[in-house]
């Protein structure tokens, strides 16, 4: 009895393998896994060991000539720029790079489910990977990039960094993005996508899930979708039913008028939008003129879009970045799409539906009137003194103009923000100082500015990361004019001179602007009378 036992425990502890650990030293003559002389000790690893490849080697380029499919508890690579060919593998434990950048040109399976982990500093690219029906988790806070995916189990993403899914065959698992960038560029229908992927605080750039492929359902619990791949910024990504929470946003580039050069869902089934936040940014230097129009959702069939986005119900007017503005229409297209039109940004838009409204400040009793474009109601708010100068703006950027004023006796700025009716004030400016409030820095937000005729300096406090600016230009016979005269939507510094000559540096390039228009005693009102997105100049004879 006690030999029969004996011989079944030996039996049973010879079942097991323990895993060793195999360092990589390319000591060898040729890069085969399975010559002994390339691994530290000189001693091959065998099924079911965990490789290490060092930051520094004799060769980087190796070959897996172990049987096809031989399991392997875990590859990692701690730096260097391997290449890595030769006869598909398994991976029964994950894969983590810690440095450097690697190319795996060989096939991977997964034999359980497990974590790739990418750091910072890594990157790496894996040709093929099927990972079956386990679960992968992709710790990313570098990059990976995978060419060919296969499978039904689950992907989840983490991490700062980015997962390029470039092309499919037959994956059809869920994909669950839980931190920085996924971009799917495959054909991948059947495949959901939950976008789950807040900004840190402080943390700046994307957050959130891109590309040019097709996917299945998408939900944007938080962070943002934005179509667009790392060879093309712009683009056009398909999906079926899509829903956002109010924690998502749709960031929509703009580079270009045709769909592809700026960005597009392409949606085959239900659209919920619930508020979420759409961001229009123009790209690449391309200003969007005057009237273009961009189908930025292209919703399939008859039914309705299902909402709308934050503070952008159909027909309303909403600020984009370098100070762009646009109307949304949520029936366009054949009638259910989503486009945006931009249009001139106005002054004196107290109800944000980008018409100029009649106002008047009424410095007797500091009361502002208004008569309300959007339904031609008026609007009465007492806010200043008799001695104010009323310099209306929008300094919060929600598109609508806040009303201001500037008290000459002490300097101070006074304002109440149409956003939420927060009232605030600054010291900034002295008695002989012209106040000409404008979007100098292209924020969006108006910008505390002053022109001071005693020396012809410019004075600004810009809000853009609170910023002070000064600069002379001008004299003590010149009047401070906001305008953009070169269409860039940035504010440029201008002044009209007593003798009727009209001068700007221009924003865009930083050039010299003159014209003589006027005369003596002329009041200047430049506006776009055109509607180009560039200020004309004009003036008033009181005479």
């Amino acid at each position: 009895m006690r030999l029969l036992l004996s011989i079944i425990i030996m039996l049973t502890l010879s079942s097991f393998s323990v895993a060793a650990t195999r360092t990589w030293d390319g000591g060898g003559t040729d890069n085969n896994w399975t010559t002994a002389a390339n691994w530290v000790g000189d001693v091959a690893p065998t099924a079911g060991d965990d490789l290490i490849f060092p930051a520094n080697t004799a060769q980087f380029t190796m070959k897996n000539d172990f049987f096809p499919l031989t399991t392997f508890r875990s590859i990692t690579f701690e730096g260097g720029t391997y290449t890595l060919g030769g006869n598909p593998l398994r991976l029964s434990a994950g894969m983590t790079i810690n440095g450097g950048t690697q190319t795996i040109n060989t096939a991977i399976s997964l034999s359980a489910t497990q974590t790739f982990s990418i750091a910072q500093s890594a990157t790496a690219t894996v040709a093929v990977l099927s990972i079956g029906s386990f679960s992968l988790t992709i710790a990313a806070d570098g990059g990976l990039g995978i060419g060919l995916i296969s499978g039904s189990g689950s992907i989840t993403k983490t991490g700062l960094g980015a997962l390029l899914i470039a092309a499919s065959s037959g994956f059809n698992g869920p994909i669950n993005q839980n931190g920085g960038i996924l971009i799917v560029d495959a054909n991948i229908p059947n495949s959901s996508v939950t976008v789950n992927s807040p900004l840190a605080s402080g943390q700046l750039g994307f957050s959130g899930f891109g590309g040019t492929g097709t996917v299945g359902p998408v939900n944007i619990q938080q962070g943002a979708i934005s179509a667009g791949s790392l060879t093309s910024p712009t683009g056009v990504l398909n999906t079926s039913n899509l829903t956002f929470t109010p924690n998502g946003f749709y960031i929509c580039k703009i580079a270009g008028n045709s769909a592809g050069q700026y960005d597009q869902l392409n949606v085959t089934g239900s659209v919920t939008l619930n508020n979420a936040r759409l961001i229009s940014l123009p790209f690449n230097n391309f200003r969007p003129a005057i009237g273009d129009t961009f189908l930025i959702l292209k919703n399939d069939g008859t039914d309705p879009i299902n909402g709308t986005f934050l503070n952008a119900p159909d027909g309303a007017v909403f600020g984009g970045a370098l100070n762009t503005a646009f109307r949304i229409s949520y029936t366009a297209g054949d009638g259910n799409d989503i486009a945006i039109t931009r249009i001139n940004r106005t002054i004196s838009d107290f109800d944000g539906d980008g018409r100029t409204d009649i106002a008047v400040f009424r410095p007797s009793d500091g009361t502002w009137y208004a008569l309300l474009s959007n339904g031609n109601t008026l609007f009465i708010r007492q806010f200043g003194g008799r001695f104010d100068l009323p310099v209306p703006a929008d300094f919060d950027g929600d598109n609508r103009t806040d009303i201001a004023v500037f008290r000459k006796s002490d300097g101070s700025w006074y304002l109440t923000k149409s956003s939420d009716g927060t009232f605030s004030a600054l010291q900034f400016g002295g008695n002989s100082d012209l106040p000409s409030p404008a979007d100098y820095d292209g924020d969006g937000l108006a910008d505390i500015a002053l022109f001071r005729p005693t020396d012809g300096t410019w004075y600004q406090m810009r809000s853009l990361s609170n910023q002070f600016f000064a600069r002379q230009f001008g004299n003590n016979q010149d009047k401070p004019v906001v305008a953009d005269f070169d269409g860039d939507g940035i504010f440029d510094l201008a002044v009209f001179r007593n003798d009727g000559n009209w001068y700007a540096l221009r924003s865009s390039d930083n050039s010299l602007y003159s014209v003589k228009f006027g005369l003596n005693g002329d009041k200047p009102v430049p506006a776009d009378f055109d509607g180009d997105g560039r200020t004309d100049v004009a003036v008033f004879r009181p005479s």
